[in-house]
């Protein structure tokens, strides 16, 4: 097959996922052709596209998108176009995040090319947003929604979103993410970077990884930490950067844990959790979070707001704990049960990586792969999620 993909939130989670479905459609012997955007990139998303442009079969090419509304939108929806006219015919289009999904399947009217579109978490369902701007962005997905031929939900939380803001059933189709598991003796040993980082040798470290942006809410992380009786027993590393870096400096400072923080900002977190305890995810919102399947496949244990997919992946009380959204007491009394029961935090992980097993790459390319060729056989993506998903608690 000729697939052609369009991402414009070409980093952390996003930015990964494209990388490693683009990656198995290659060694399945398909051509991907990659629009993205440099926008909202980072440094791990090109260094993958730097390692997928040694392989036979891809070709990316850069289209500058924005993510809030602007005039430029037209100058993506006619170089996409003009993209498909110099290097098509493709068999199937798929479009990845909410401004790659509304350019796309504009860009594209008139075109025989099947559609498909995953939005990574729908606009309406970002609490941080207005009431006005997720009721707008609910119209838009559901008119969108006629333009295409599917509609890829990563998690039942999404697949029922969907639902409620008027996409057919008919159109949708869920597929969790995947993630890999590297070999860990090809990683930079543990001890040295818990040292790097200030850690003595009986501290826990609490990792946490995101962009440092609002639907992240890294302030809850930090409050939650300084809530904690037992701080003085381990250290909080923080890997992500954006534009609340400077805010959780200074709340940090504030709240007098800034002895007990280490901010990394932007670093390849898949190659450096392996040296965490434990991983915290403070987040309001989330599709199907990628850094949990990481640190679940490295056997760490996981604390959780109870968003997206986490309660399919993270098992209350297996695995680790959910908590509710911005609940701070709640948050600091899961990281507290961990940091002062090692042996919870062995058993805990162990169960971590079994389930990590269920949510391969592997599993995620092949279903989509299928997904690909119903949609190019001209039958509906329609599936029950259980036939898709492992079924959450």
């Amino acid at each position: 097959m000729r697939i052609l993909k369009i991402v414009e939130s070409a980093g952390a989670g996003v930015g990964r996922h494209v990388a490693d479905l683009t990656k198995g459609l290659l060694d399945r012997g398909d051509e991907v052709h990659l629009i993205y955007s440099d926008a909202r990139s980072d440094a791990v998303f090109h260094e993958d596209l730097r390692r997928l442009s040694a392989e036979p079969g891809f070709m990316a090419h850069r289209i500058l998108m924005r993510w809030r509304p602007h005039p430029r939108d037209f100058l993506a929806v006619r170089a996409l176009r003009r993209l498909l006219r110099s290097h098509g015919p493709f068999d199937l289009l798929h479009c990845h995040s909410t401004k790659a999904g509304l350019i796309g399947r504009l860009g594209v009217i008139g075109d025989p090319i099947k559609r498909l579109y995953t939005p990574h978490m729908f606009l309406s369902a970002a609490p941080h947003h207005g009431g006005i701007a997720r009721r707008s962005g609910a119209l838009l997905e559901a008119a969108l929604s006629k333009l295409c031929d599917g509609v890829v939900a990563v998690s039942h939380e999404e697949y029922r979103h969907a639902i409620e803001i008027g996409i057919s059933p008919a159109k949708l189709c869920l597929i969790p993410n995947g993630v890999t598991l590297d070999r860990l003796s090809r990683l930079r040993g543990s001890a040295g970077l818990r040292e790097e980082w200030g850690l003595k040798e009986r501290e826990i470290c609490i990792g946490f990884v995101g962009r440092l942006v609002p639907p992240k809410s890294p302030e809850t992380m930090l409050r939650s930490f300084a809530a904690m009786r037992s701080r003085p027993q381990a250290k909080l590393v923080m890997i992500g950067d954006g534009p609340l870096a400077g805010p959780c400096r200074r709340l940090a400072a504030q709240l007098g844990i800034e002895a007990r923080v280490v901010l990394l900002g932007e670093q390849d977190a898949k190659t450096l959790m392996h040296a965490f305890d434990l991983l915290a995810l403070t987040s309001d919102a989330e599709g199907h979070p990628i850094v949990v399947l990481e640190a679940m496949a490295r056997g760490l244990p996981i604390v959780a707001t109870d968003v997206g997919g986490v309660a399919e992946t993270v098992r209350h009380g297996v695995n680790g704990f959910v908590t509710p959204v911005r609940g701070v007491a709640e948050i600091a009394a899961a990281l507290e049960t961990l940091v002062n029961n090692v042996d919870l935090r062995k058993r805990m992980g162990h169960a971590s990586r079994i389930i990590a097993q269920d949510f391969s790459v592997d599993r995620m390319v092949d279903r989509t792969l299928a997904l690909y060729e119903k949609l190019i056989a001209g039958a509906s993506p329609s599936l029950a999620a259980s036939e898709w998903s492992v079924a959450p608690r």
